[in-house]
């Protein structure tokens, strides 16, 4: 009985040093160290995390509504994985950088609103009120495009370039239909002699530049010539064949700089619009000419009558549009 009394002295003596010990071995293990998270993406360590759940919803919520602003939503392919581990209290959780990494492997989305022409997609804006406001404008200023726009979100993995409400409206917007008095027009004889100037150089250019304006369809017709270089040389317009007489309409407003000719001569009669910024508008081939140089026109205006004066083998309108002088392809804006 004494001999077990003692042996079991013994075994408390060293439960007790074992519990000890534990308890020394377990401070200085929080002392040192921290429990965290490792994070991996792709099987390679991004950083480490205080708090897995917290990291996840951010993930979560950056995927279904990005930014707010400019991104609508990012997918992302591979999720990131999370270990627990012991780490030393001197490494650091980087939340912020293990977000931005997953965002950056995934696919962000942006979404745009698309403003369409009779179901066509024909430019883009940033929000759903700017859209709203496109289609205002255009009914307020009673484009005859006006019931046939609409609009509709777009998401998009590539950033569309957007375009301001102002300069949307002017590039949409169609001027009402002028319809003609009953008074007959003025022609080239008398009165509208030949005014102004007009350079009809040969200098072309194949680029696309920014106008800084809305052009409307002069008469509606078939395209009979396309603008650029052909077995006689190099075409600087567009041909529109069109009925002897049909009244040709400024394509937007501006000054008369030209109104005359010579009906033997290439042009025939014409007429120049200079609508500012160096760009200007041609119409050749006419048969009978309304304005003269000096005049103000507006758009849609009826300036002239369809022809075949000049250099020409049927009755049909030479559109021009030129800028600085040099002639651009008109079907880059029209038709």
């Amino acid at each position: 009985m004494k001999k077990l009394l003692v042996n079991l002295r013994k075994s408390a003596k060293l439960i007790i040093l074992l519990l000890v010990g534990l308890f020394i071995a377990v401070g200085i293990l929080y002392f040192l160290f921290k429990p965290m998270y490792i994070v991996r993406l792709n099987g390679e360590i991004i950083g480490y995390t205080d708090t897995k759940k917290q990291l996840q919803e951010e993930i979560d919520k950056y995927m279904k509504t990005g930014d707010g602003e400019n991104i609508a939503f990012v997918e992302i392919d591979q999720m990131p994985e999370y270990e627990i581990c012991y780490s030393k209290k001197d490494i650091k959780a980087n939340e912020e950088e293990v977000l931005d990494t997953v965002i950056a492997s995934g696919t962000p989305y942006y979404k745009n609103y698309a403003i369409l022409q009779s179901g066509e997609e024909k430019l883009y804006v940033k929000t759903f009120q700017e859209a709203e406001q496109v289609i205002a404008d255009l009914k307020e200023k009673k484009s005859t495009n006006a019931e046939s726009i609409t609009y509709v979100a777009k998401y998009s993995a590539e950033q569309l370039e957007n375009t301001d409400v102002a300069t949307a409206v002017n590039n949409l917007y169609l001027a009402p239909v002028v319809t003609t008095t009953t008074t007959k027009p003025k022609t080239t004889t008398g009165k509208y002699a030949t005014t102004g100037s007009a350079n009809t150089s040969q200098t072309v250019s194949y680029d696309k530049v920014s106008l800084g304006i809305n052009l409307i369809r002069p008469v509606s017709g078939t395209i009979t010539s396309r603008f650029g270089r052909r077995s006689r040389g190099i075409h600087t317009g567009l041909d529109i064949a069109a009925s002897t007489g049909t009244p040709i309409k400024a394509a937007a407003s501006g000054t008369v700089t030209f109104s005359g000719g010579n009906p033997s001569k290439s042009y025939g009669y014409f007429i120049v619009i200079t609508h500012g910024n160096g760009v200007q508008t041609y119409y050749a081939h006419c048969s009978a000419l309304y304005v003269k140089a000096g005049q103000t026109v507006s758009q849609g205006e009826t300036i002239a009558a369809v022809g075949s004066t000049g250099n020409s083998t049927g009755p049909h309108l030479h559109l021009e549009v030129r800028v600085n002088g040099k002639c651009y392809n008109p079907q880059n804006y029209l038709y």
